[in-house]
């Protein structure tokens, strides 16, 4: 009799668990289909408000194209080291004016090295004459030639722990144009502002 107990009393644990891990499992898939299409609908108020806010800038700065670039990691080379790398996560151009945000995804900061030193040592890189930068950063020289760009003024972009995390690119296909009234550097700032405090409400949002 102690037997049959025994066994009773093991399947009815059995099957107490068999349900419990079929109602967990159901209650993780439904927390997926609800997170999901939040975290998307979440992130693409931001990135149309960045977008907007982008457009408006431009405007004002009767600029060519204003892109947003973020610095993130692409893998590991052979040795362990980390291949960090940036791509242009928003870009709006003006009226006939060609976009080039597709093809500027994961450009190794090996291949802009000099660049990349330069804009975080200054935090910000104003340039009038891209000739200028031919002979000191001869690769960002030509991938910014290849975009038609002949001015351009670049900002960086940080995290709530002041680490650099991308830049904002203000970009004009004519020579000396990015000689700012005050007003419209604080314009620029403003939007920079903008971009690094929802940047970080969505990696607050990711971590939740």
């Amino acid at each position: 009799m102690e037997g049959i107990t025994s066994i009773i009393i093991s399947l009815t644990a059995l099957v107490t668990a068999i349900a419990g891990l079929v109602v967990a499992i159901a209650k993780a898939k439904k927390e997926i289909e609800n997170s999901i299409p939040k975290k998307i609908k979440n992130q693409i108020n931001i990135d149309n408000e960045i977008i907007k806010r982008m457009e408006n800038l431009k405007e004002y700065l009767n600029a060519d194209r204003v892109q947003v670039y973020d610095f993130h990691n692409g893998g590991h080379y052979a040795n362990g080291r980390s291949a960090l790398k940036t791509s242009c996560t928003y870009e709006v151009c003006r009226s006939g004016c060609r976009s080039y945000q597709m093809y500027l995804q994961a450009i190794p900061l090996s291949c802009i090295p000099q660049f990349v030193e330069t804009l975080l040592n200054k935090e910000e890189l104003k340039i009038n004459n891209l000739e200028d930068i031919k002979e000191n950063m001869n690769s960002t020289y030509h991938l910014k030639k290849d975009q038609g760009v002949r001015s351009f003024f670049d900002v960086v972009i940080y995290n709530k722990n002041k680490e650099p995390i991308g830049f904002l690119a203000v970009q004009y296909l004519t020579e000396n144009k990015v000689n700012f009234s005050h007003n419209e550097l604080n314009e620029i700032l403003k939007l920079k502002f903008f971009i690094e405090e929802n940047l970080e409400k969505m990696t607050a949002k990711k971590s939740k």
